[in-house]
C-alpha cells in the first residue's frame, strides 16, 4: 500500500519542483538495495541495486564521504521481466499533471521497493554522468564515477558540498536505444509538462535511470535538462545540535522523525555476499547531442560553493565581486562564469564582457580572465570577434592570453 504522509516544500531545492512523502508498506522487496558488510581491507561496502534478482547497478562504495565510488553496468533493465515498469509507460508519457497525479500513476512501481518511506521528487537532472560524458558511455566494469561521492569537496572554496540528484547512470542496454523513437520527444521534452522520466537516486550526486532512456536522449540532443520523477529511499538520520530534534534523511531533504508515524529505525538488507557480474554494451554514438551545456559535478557544487545558486546574477552584483577586496568573491564570480557558460551561455557572456571590462592583466585577476576570454572565445560572434581583435591589438605574443585569443581563428582556418 502508497500513502502519501505530505506535501514537502521544495522552495529551497534548486534542482527540485515539487516533492511528496509516501510511506510504503507490504512492499515487494523486488526493487531493493543489498549490501556486504564492511571490507575493512579495501575499507569499502559492496553493493548493488536490484530488480527481481538482477542487477541494475553495481558497486564499490568507499566509506569516505568525499571519496568516489566504483560503479558497473548491471543486467539491463530491458531484459528483466518487470510488467509494473513496462505497466506504466502509457500514463508516464503523457503530459505532467503534477506530482499527486504523478503518484498514482506510480503506484505499482512503488510497490515494488521495501517497505519504508520515499520521498517522490519532480527534479530536474542532467543526462550526464558528472562529467562531460553522455550518462550511458559509462564503462561496463567497475570505474570511478566522481559524481557518487557523498559529499564533493570544491577545492576552490575549500569546503564540501553535499549530494542531492542531479546526474544519471544506466540501467538500459544501448543496444535497446532508437534514435527515432527518441526524436518524437524533441518538440516537447524541454517544457514544463513534458513526459516525465522515472529515476532511483542512488549515490551522491547520481540516479539510476529506471524509465526515460529515450527521452534523456531526447533532452542530450536539445541540450535541456532531463524532468525526472525521482524516488529518493531514507538514508539516514541526523542532528544539527545535540538539543535539536532528530531529522530523516532523503538526500537534501530532511523531515523530523516525529512525523514518520510508525517508522522503528532503517533496516537495511546488508551482510549480503555480492559477487559482481559483467554486461557489456557497445556506447552510444553521441555526435548530436549537444553535452557542453551541462555542467561537471566540479561546476555544479562551485555555485553552491558560492552560495549564488539563489543570487539573481546583475552587472552590479558582477561589479561588487569585482572590486571587492575579499578574495573569495573572485572565486564566487569565476564559479557563477564557469557555472553558467554551461547553462545558460547568453548569461555568461554578458558577466565575461564585464569582467574584461572592469579588470585588468596582473596576479589578482589572470585566472579571472582566463575564464572569461575562454568564454569569448567559445562563443563566436561579432561581438566577441572585435573583443579578441581589441586584445591583440593593445597587446603582443608575450601576453597572457594571447594564444587563447589567436585560437578564436582555428576552427576557420581548419574549415578553409
Amino acid at each position: 500500500m502508497i500513502e502519501i504522509q505530505k506535501t514537502i516544500n521544495a522552495e529551497n531545492y534548486l534542482w527540485c519542483n515539487e516533492a511528496i512523502l509516501v510511506r510504503v508498506t507490504g512492499g515487494r522487496s523486488a526493487l531493493t538495495t543489498i549490501s556486504s558488510d564492511v571490507d575493512y581491507d579495501d575499507y569499502d561496502i559492496k553493493s548493488v541495486l536490484m530488480l527481481n534478482g538482477k542487477p541494475l547497478v553495481q558497486g564499490e562504495y568507499p566509506i569516505c564521504p568525499t571519496c568516489s565510488a566504483l560503479l558497473a553496468r548491471g543486467y539491463g533493465i530491458d531484459n528483466i521481466d518487470c510488467p509494473e515498469i513496462k505497466g506504466i509507460r502509457d500514463r508516464i508519457n503523457s503530459e505532467y499533471n503534477g506530482i499527486n497525479n504523478a503518484i498514482a500513476a506510480l503506484t505499482p512501481l512503488l510497490e515494488l521497493l521495501d517497505d519504508g518511506y520515499y520521498v517522490i521528487a519532480d527534479a530536474r537532472l542532467y543526462p550526464t554522468d558528472g562529467t562531460d560524458r553522455y550518462f550511458a558511455n559509462v564503462p561496463d566494469s567497475l570505474s570511478t564515477i566522481t559524481a557518487t561521492c557523498c559529499e564533493y569537496y570544491n577545492h576552490e572554496f575549500l569546503t564540501t558540498s553535499g549530494g542531492f540528484p542531479a546526474y544519471l547512470y544506466p540501467t538500459q542496454s544501448n543496444t535497446a536505444l532508437n534514435t527515432q523513437r527518441a526524436d518524437d520527444y524533441l518538440n516537447v521534452i524541454d517544457k514544463d509538462n513534458a513526459p516525465r522520466a522515472i529515476a532511483y537516486y542512488h549515490s551522491g550526486f547520481v540516479c539510476a535511470l529506471l524509465d526515460g532512456h529515450h527521452k534523456a536522449y531526447a533532452a542530450a540532443k536539445k541540450g535541456c535538462m532531463l524532468s525526472t520523477l525521482v524516488i529518493i529511499p531514507m538514508d539516514g538520520t541526523y542532528r544539527k545540535h545535540l538539543e535539536a530534534e532528530e531529522l530523516a534523511c532523503f538526500s537534501e531533504i530532511t523531515i523530523p522523525i516525529k512525523e514518520l508515524t510508525g517508522y522503528s529505525g532503517i533496516s537495511p538488507r546488508s551482510g549480503q555476499h555480492i559477487q559482481f557480474e559483467s554486461y557489456h554494451n557497445p556506447p552510444i554514438y553521441d555526435s548530436d547531442l549537444n553535452l557542453k551545456f551541462y555542467p561537471t559535478i566540479e561546476e555544479l557544487t562551485g555555485i553552491y560553493a558560492a552560495k549564488a545558486e539563489k543570487l539573481t546574477i546583475t552587472e552590479d552584483l558582477v561589479k561588487q565581486w569585482i572590486k571587492s577586496n575579499d578574495t573569495n568573491d573572485r572565486y564566487r564570480l569565476q564559479a557563477v562564469l564557469r557555472y553558467y557558460a554551461k547553462k545558460e551561455p547568453e548569461l555568461a557572456f554578458m558577466i565575461a564582457k564585464i569582467v574584461i571590462d572592469h579588470t585588468y592583466e596582473n596576479a589578482m585577476f589572470n585566472d579571472l580572465l582566463a575564464v572569461s576570454y575562454n568564454i569569448i572565445v567559445n562563443n563566436k560572434c561579432e561581438e566577441s570577434e572585435q573583443i579578441v581583435l581589441d586584445y591583440m591589438v593593445k597587446r603582443n605574443s608575450k601576453s597572457l592570453l594571447w594564444d587563447l585569443c589567436s585560437s578564436y581563428w582555428e576552427d576557420v582556418k581548419n574549415d578553409d
